[in-house]
């Protein structure tokens, strides 16, 4: 069978057609999916670092469950930024790098408070962020994400508190 020039070139625009009528995602989901991408990465390494620094056997626990669910998320986001055709800029908070030197000098309870109390204010943002993600109804992967994230956010933070507690730190 012989294939023409016009016959390969209209199987080509149709394909190139295809491409081009991908779903886009709006500057709002690009943000909060950005948003959710760089919290859970952030997150992601330091629970890496508690692994290897806190000697707390609940906190490494914590640290495990944080990256197992992340990785969940994580591969979410990363699918979403596949089918609308966006790569995610990560940019890290100046505290967040502040707090990261210091918990790499950091051992024991000063090690996991410094962790703790990083998580607790990504797990806030993460809130704020899953809240927007999930308004996104009707609108696939986003409010999906969103929705997943608020059950994850809905248990870290009493997590949190009681590892703060029973360290002898109280969380504002």
């Amino acid at each position: 069978m012989k294939r023409s020039f016009f016959g390969v070139f209209s199987i080509g625009l149709l394909a190139a057609g295809l491409f081009l009528v991908a779903p886009s995602a709006t500057l709002a989901q690009e943000a909060v999916l950005t948003r959710i991408s760089r919290n859970s990465q952030i997150e992601t390494q330091m629970s890496k670092m508690a692994l290897k620094n806190s000697e707390n056997a609940d906190v490494k626990k914590f640290a495990k469950q944080v990256i197992k669910d992340n990785n969940g998320i994580g591969g979410r986001v990363f699918s979403a930024s596949i089918t609308y055709n966006f790569h995610p800029q990560l940019e890290i908070p100046e505290a967040t790098s502040q707090a990261e030197q210091k918990m790499k000098q950091a051992k024991g309870t000063d090690f996991d408070k410094i962790y703790l109390v990083q998580m607790d204010a990504f797990v806030k943002d993460d809130k704020v962020a899953a809240t927007e993600a999930s308004a996104t109804k009707g609108q696939g992967d986003v409010s999906e994400i969103g929705d997943r994230l608020q059950q994850l956010v809905g248990s870290r933070r009493p997590q949190i508190t009681q590892l703060l507690q029973e360290e002898g730190f109280k969380i504002e």
